[in-house]
Formats: C-alpha cells, sequence, structure tokens
C-alpha cells in the first residue's frame, strides 16, 4: 500500500483514506475516477435502464471506483476472528459521500469495483447493494475461470434501478 499509495496520491490518479480506531489502523480504501461501460455482450436489463433514460447513445458512465478496500482482521466480520464488525459500511459511506459530491459538481452516476474472487469480496459487495457488471451467464464463467482475479461490479448512486 505504502509505495503505491504515495506514488499515486502525488500523480494524482488516485486517493488513499486511512481509518483508524484509535491509533490503530483499521482500514483504508482507496478511490479513483472511471467509468462504467454500457457496451455489453449481451442484454443487461440494469445496465440498458441507463441506455433508456438518455437520447444520446453513451458508451459509458461517468462513476467513482474503489480501487482497492482493505478492513484488518480484527475489524472484518467476515472473519471469526473479528472483534469488531461494520468498518466496510462505514468505508462505503465515506465513498458514497465523495460520490454524491462529485454527483453536485461534476457528474457521477455510479460507484465501481473490481471484487476479488478469492476473497469472495463480490458477496459483500452484493449485499451492500452492488450488481455484477455483467449478466448471470458471464458472471458464473468468470467464477469458474482460474485467471480471474476480480469480478467488475457497479453500485447506482440514485439507485433508481430495480433488482430483478
Amino acid at each position: 500500500m505504502k509505495e503505491n499509495a504515495f506514488r499515486e496520491h502525488a500523480l494524482d490518479f488516485s486517493k488513499t483514506y486511512l481509518f483508524f480506531h484509535g491509533s490503530i489502523l483499521a482500514g483504508y480504501i482507496t478511490i479513483l475516477m472511471d467509468k462504467q461501460p454500457l457496451k455489453i455482450e449481451k442484454k443487461h436489463s440494469l445496465l440498458s435502464d441507463f441506455k433508456e433514460k438518455t437520447e444520446d447513445e453513451y458508451s459509458a458512465v461517468p462513476a467513482l471506483k474503489i480501487g482497492r478496500m482493505c478492513v484488518a482482521d480484527n475489524y472484518n466480520n467476515q472473519l471469526e476472528s473479528a472483534r469488531y464488525c461494520g468498518l466496510g459500511k462505514i468505508m462505503f459511506a465515506s465513498v458514497l459521500s465523495h460520490a454524491n459530491e462529485l454527483k453536485g459538481k461534476v457528474g457521477c452516476r455510479v460507484i465501481t469495483t473490481h471484487a476479488k474472487k478469492s476473497t469472495r469480496a463480490y458477496e459483500w459487495y452484493k449485499k451492500i447493494g452492488f450488481c455484477f457488471s455483467h449478466n448471470d451467464e458471464k458472471v458464473k464463467s468468470m467464477l469458474a475461470d482460474g485467471n480471474v482475479e476480480a469480478i467488475p461490479m457497479f453500485y447506482d448512486i440514485n439507485r433508481i434501478i430495480k433488482d430483478d
């Protein structure tokens, strides 16, 4: 984290925020600008809703990306050894606040991430309202593929999109 965060911060490529519990570093999150592509190989009902809401055919939706999100083991309620819980939701609330600020200044409609497959982070993101960026068939294929490290996901800041 140290080398990448400092270098990317100096280049204005991303910003990393540290979350402390007293003097203990309990987690960190890195955010940067992104876009959610709308060009999809097969119909994806959630992403199709974005195209239907505009007159022009946009190829992507403006986004804020969670590049890295890490919660220390003692604060990760997905682990039985965790002593505390809820830090991930607090960290996400901070990102959502940043996204809402951007929405009012420059345009930002979704939050994106590439959820690590090995840690099953995509399950946690799904619980807090993220959707897969691909249709179910493609997601199943990605989950089965040993070469895929992360699953692209998005969260609609306006929450207009309905789950099917």
